[in-house]
């Protein structure tokens, strides 16, 4: 039997909900480094038409009126590719056949095997955990990959009975609830790319803000709640202490300073050097005051019946807008 030296990559298919792009993006990468090597993420490109519908990976939601030319698309899932630095040692009739031929292989061998592919796609889930990470934080929409959750009870409706003979006499009117994906654009696709090939990593805040959309689209508003205001909260702490760490200053004065109420901080945003006319308009103050409330209310008195989603809607595109903007602002971007 003869074998053969095999430069490999380890690659994997995503499954993800959620993820709409334009047309000009179909086929679409990225390419940029993880852990020192090379990762490739590839879009889904036209499939042919005897694919059954069920397992399209790309499907279109919306065409041109006028053409039915299509322009945007919902994706099912997502390539990567990552190279690995060492080749493989293997039979060359490995290259011919089907994958995993044990027969083909000493038991040695065949661990030596497993374990490769084991370790390398634990790095490639890191890596795309990283891609999709970036792509939230750069579109700005949140909610791509996130989880669903179904709550008991929900989709159900009620019915007026009479109570003798449990005769419906009156049902009640189903009202569905459609979610609109935003499309991730061109311009979005290519700020990915660059943060990719940066290096760059979201600010932390951002998982939060992202945590708490999708809580807010799962209808779970005590956690919406928590994770709003540990997204501003961190952000808030940031602006103040985050420089200051860097500093020559002993890290036991920025851990005390570190203990600060936040809503001292966030009444002192005014007095920083930062302040401008662009961060006054980026602030909405008295909206993060009544998140505070409301953190506050649920953490310290178990009081939930004042949380609403139409108000937590509004204090999520606030803390938005401000995370975007202090990000920008600080050179995080």
């Amino acid at each position: 039997m003869t074998y053969v030296e095999v430069p490999i990559n380890v690659c994997a298919q995503f499954e993800l909900e959620r993820l709409c792009i334009v047309a000009e993006l179909v086929a679409a990468t990225h390419q940029f480094v993880f852990n020192d090597k090379a990762v490739t993420v590839h879009l889904p490109g036209p499939e042919k038409p005897s694919v059954s519908f069920d397992i399209h990976n790309l499907r279109v939601i919306s065409r041109r009126s006028a053409d039915k030319v299509p322009l945007k698309y919902s994706v099912r899932t997502v390539t990567l590719e990552m190279a690995l630095p060492e080749p493989i040692h293997v039979p060359d009739e490995l290259l011919r056949l089907p994958p995993k031929q044990y027969k083909l292989v000493q038991p040695d061998e065949n661990e030596r095997l497993d374990q490769t592919v084991r370790e390398a796609g634990e790095e490639l889930r890191a890596a795309f955990a990283h891609w999709l990470a970036i792509v939230r934080w750069k579109s700005g929409i949140g909610y791509i990959g996130e989880p669903s959750i179904s709550y008991g009870g929900d989709g159900q409706s009620a019915a007026l009975c009479e109570r003798a003979t449990g005769h419906r006499l009156w049902t009640e009117t189903v009202r569905i609830a459609v979610q609109l994906d935003r499309a991730v654009t061109e311009a979005d696709w290519a700020a990915t790319q660059s943060a990719l090939v940066a290096g760059k990593t979201a600010p932390v805040w951002f998982d939060f803000l992202f945590d708490s959309e999708m809580r807010l689209n799962n209808k779970d508003l005590v956690g919406a709640v928590l994770s709003l205001a540990i997204a501003l909260e961190t952000n808030i702490r940031y602006i103040f202490f985050g420089e200051l760490s860097k500093a020559t200053v002993d890290p036991v004065i920025v851990e005390i300073l570190d203990l600060t109420n936040v809503r001292a901080l966030l009444s002192r945003l005014k007095k920083t050097e930062r302040w401008t006319e662009e961060w006054a308009s980026a602030t909405d103050v008295s909206t993060f005051h009544r998140l505070m409330d409301l953190r506050n209310n649920v953490m310290h008195l178990a009081i939930t019946n004042d949380v609403d989603a139409q108000e937590l809607r509004k204090m999520h595109k606030a803390v938005t807008t401000f995370a975007y903007f202090t990000s920008d602002a600080l050179g995080l971007s």
